[in-house]
């Protein structure tokens, strides 16, 4: 089921963001951090939540927003999702420069990681605890039935599917 689906990719994310949580608490302690499973991490988000995760989502509030009364905020997701892939695209540059060797001050990369890790966290969870919880309310078992024959795009998770992809087994090791 689509909204089964989501709540999955959420409870990944959120696997994610814990990890970038735990680097955040290793560079304030001035520990070595492997900056490579920081990159790994927001390539996965900018790979597969951008690319199928927030489409899957939009088909679902788009759906709502043509079909009932805008009572919970919903149309401000379109918004809230542009606004966080530009974010993970500037964080991402930052990660890049990083290990590219530019000097980056920790406390300003720090800043930034934390930036990043909270919005994600204030996303999922108005998705979690605001939108979601509505639109299954809501939304009838003929409006889920149409919803998913629209999304026909496969899903095939290259960190938390049945095979993990090479380029992110490391990742996946630190999970």
């Amino acid at each position: 089921m689509l909204v089964a689906s989501i709540h999955r990719d959420h409870r990944n994310i959120s696997r994610l963001l814990k990890l970038l949580s735990k680097k955040l608490t290793a560079i304030q302690q001035e520990k070595p951090v492997n900056y490579s499973l920081i990159k790994d991490t927001v390539s996965y988000l900018q790979e597969h939540a951008e690319k199928y995760h927030h489409p899957k989502e939009d088909l679902i509030y788009h759906y709502y927003l043509q079909h009932y009364p805008d009572s919970e905020g919903v149309a401000r997701l379109d918004d809230e999702h542009e606004a966080l892939a530009g974010l993970t695209a500037e964080f991402a540059d930052t990660v890049d420069m990083i290990l590219m060797d530019a000097v980056i001050p920790l406390d300003l990369f720090a800043d930034k990681l934390n930036r990043f890790v909270g919005c994600q966290k204030e996303h999922l969870d108005l998705e979690e605890k605001s939108i979601l919880p509505v639109l299954e309310q809501i939304l009838t078992a003929e409006d889920w039935e149409y919803l998913h024959t629209q999304w026909e795009e496969e899903d095939i998770d290259p960190l938390f599917g049945e095979q993990v992809a090479d380029r992110f087994k490391e990742l996946a090791a630190g999970l």
